[in-house]
């Protein structure tokens, strides 16, 4: 759990995005054991139609959704955070989109998402581009 100290440090804007992070981030969860990535990503996209000025710069909006995601009771795995990261950028009014990444490590098939803006990946240690090969864009034009 986040310590008192350093949530107390966070300014009030830093404050309201833990806090939806935090109740995003177990509902993504949930939809996600009921419906597609698709779907999910359709329902992401009817909350972006009216954008908030943007107050916080995407990597500090990700350092937030990371605190949320692995600080909580339950640790959240990359395609729930990129799902969420998405949605608080685009509240923003910043154009982000979600990358799927594939490698083989030690005979295991390795799968992760992130969240990219202007083609850079935002929250993520440098060079994730090129430790997973990139599969496919999850766009609001995809359909089911």
């Amino acid at each position: 759990m986040l310590n008192l100290r350093k949530l107390l440090s966070l300014s009030s804007r830093e404050a309201w995005l833990l806090a939806q992070a935090a109740l995003l981030l177990p509902a993504v969860r949930v939809a996600l054991k009921f419906v597609t990535v698709a779907q999910v990503q359709k329902i992401v996209d009817r909350g972006l139609r009216t954008p908030q000025p943007l107050k916080t710069s995407p990597q500090a909006t990700a350092r937030i959704v990371r605190i949320a995601a692995l600080r909580g009771l339950y640790h959240f795995k990359c395609l729930d955070q990129s799902l969420v990261l998405r949605w608080l950028l685009g509240r923003q009014g910043i154009d982000a989109r979600i990358v799927f990444g594939a490698r083989k490590q030690d005979e295991q098939m390795e799968i992760h998402a992130w969240v990219e803006v202007d083609g850079v990946a935002i929250g993520e240690d440098d060079g994730v581009n090129h430790r997973f090969s990139p599969l496919e864009e999850l766009s609001p034009s995809i359909s089911n």
